[in-house]
């Protein structure tokens, strides 16, 4: 057997080698761990490990996160593990952020992924002699492992955020942390996330993970950044709350969520070697993450005390890549979501429903009032979607205790105009499996704004704002120009025949009266 050697030289270490062995004979038996049932307000102390991946991420920002690491209100000693989903020149630029911030405490280099790696290994075991492979026993032979005082920095081929997460998480584990805290490189933790996060893993019994909530710190950069803010507490504070109240939360965001380590254990590597149409996933790594430990059954939870701020797209267009990324994994995860749902609340059925289901519905409804020929009909729709809105404002604002909720309803632009076409182009390329969004480092940002490339990007975006507007023209030439002319519709047996949604939704048509 040989193990990799390490040179440590300058507290930076390289792996040489890596796992030349012809068999592993060693097995482990699964830890199962008791339900518990708080009588008390006794803190249940936990070992934790929290883990940071990244790729690229703008210093300024990645040195933010990793101060408020530092800064931390836990009372107990924790292990922290940073993961660079990338080992070339422009990596270093992290792994310098790290070593100022944590200037006594190594960097490791990998030369070989460790998903990979125990992949083969799986692949390569004695059939003669199955049974669980001892991940934990090989990553304390062969790695550099955090101690309570001392954190380690990995830098590892770039193969994406998943892989980086797995490498995190089999560390932590190998290091014998109980329960995982991770959150993404942009994240800035309020001091008292950690404890609440493992607070939130005992309210009830046969909790696996849990959320934290997510808030925005750019949101003064644009308009649009002021109001993702505030559609993100929206999210959190009553959907995903809804969801925390029936146990069945749908997606732990990858800014801050915590696993427990038993559950990390039955899912990391049917969760690492996801595929979709044939092909390796690569987004969507958290809400998979989630629907594994929910098919598991596994309760999964959210908890407002812990919150952490990350950074928004504050331009359209990027936005609008960034939720096209998240509708894609919604959508591909229904298939997960369905296998599941006979062992969670109905709420779960319910609520998955309405958000696969209402963006088309409301697709349908804007064609067909905009070629309709019923103006009446348009103002009431748009009046109903206005007051929908300000009930949601008003119950933000009274929760919240915050006015800046009074111009939510102005969301509902950014929802026809951007949200609808990101689920739809969504769905036309569920097979394009690539990130979306790029790395915020200045050579990735200098790339992303090549000319070409963002018309190629923003092409969804223009051809469903020349339907809309094509639609407005259609009206002001019938209303205007064209008063007394007949709908350009009947012409194909359409027109005042054709159904008409919003007679069920919001108000009735007065052409069928």
């Amino acid at each position: 057997t040989q193990l990799p050697v390490e040179k440590k030289q300058d507290k930076v270490i390289e792996i040489e080698s890596v796992f030349d062995r012809e068999e592993i004979n060693s097995s482990t038996s699964s830890q199962v761990e008791e339900d518990i049932l708080l009588e008390t307000n006794t803190r249940l102390a936990t070992k934790l490990g929290l883990a940071v991946v990244g790729y690229r991420e703008e210093p300024r920002l990645f040195t933010q996160c990793l101060e408020s690491v530092k800064s931390l209100n836990y009372p107990d000693p924790f292990k922290t593990v940073v993961v660079i989903d990338g080992d070339e020149e422009e990596d270093r630029e992290m792994a310098a952020s790290f070593r100022t911030v944590f200037p006594d405490c190594p960097v490791v280099i990998l030369p070989q992924l460790p998903s990979i790696i125990f992949q083969k290994m799986k692949q390569d075991q004695d059939p003669e002699k199955p049974g669980p492979l001892d991940y934990d026993q090989i990553i304390r032979d062969t790695y550099t492992l955090p101690t309570d005082t001392v954190a380690v920095c990995y830098l590892q081929p770039h193969r994406g955020k998943r892989h980086a997460m797995y490498t995190a998480f089999r560390v932590l584990m190998a290091a014998g942390c109980e329960a995982v805290v991770s959150t993404d490189s942009d994240t800035k933790f309020d001091p008292n996330a950690m404890l609440e996060m493992e607070s939130a893993l005992y309210w009830f019994p046969n909790i696996g993970a849990a959320a934290g909530d997510v808030r925005i710190w750019n949101s003064k950069d644009s308009l649009l950044s002021f109001m993702s803010s505030l559609r993100y507490w929206m999210a959190f504070n009553i959907e995903r709350a809804a969801q925390s109240f029936n146990r069945c939360v749908t997606c732990v965001s990858g800014p801050m969520g915590i696993y427990r380590s038993h559950v990390l254990k039955q899912v990391l590597d049917d969760w690492i070697t996801q595929t979709f149409l044939g092909m390796e996933c690569t987004y969507g790594d958290d809400r998979h993450l989630t629907n594994r430990a929910l098919l598991c059954g596994y309760r999964v939870v959210y908890t407002h005390l812990a919150y952490c701020e990350t950074e928004t797209p504050s331009n359209f267009l990027r936005w609008f890549k960034q939720q096209t990324r998240w509708s894609k994994s919604f959508y591909r995860e229904l298939f997960w979501n369905a296998r599941s749902l006979h062992k969670h609340s109905p709420w779960m059925a319910a609520e998955l429903f309405y958000q696969g289901l209402y963006p088309f519905v409301l697709l349908f409804s804007i064609f067909n009032i905009l070629f309709s020929k019923s103006p009446f009909v348009l103002i009431v729709w748009l009046m109903s979607l206005a007051a929908i809105s300000c009930i949601k404002s008003l119950y933000a604002l009274v929760v919240a205790r915050s006015f800046r909720f009074i111009i939510f309803p102005l969301y509902s632009l950014y929802y026809i105009f951007g949200l609808v076409p990101a689920k739809l182009w969504a769905i036309i390329s569920l097979w394009d499996v690539g990130w979306g969004t790029s790395a915020r480092s200045a050579a990735e940002m200098k790339r992303e704004n090549v000319f070409w490339l963002k018309l190629k990007e923003a092409l969804p975006v223009l051809i469903w704002l020349l339907l809309l507007f094509g639609g407005v023209a259609f009206n002001v030439v019938i209303f205007v120009l064209l008063p007394d002319k007949p709908n350009i519709l009947d012409f194909f047996g359409f027109g005042s025949t054709m159904s008409n949604p919003t007679s069920i939704i919001f108000f009735p048509n007065p052409k069928s009266m």
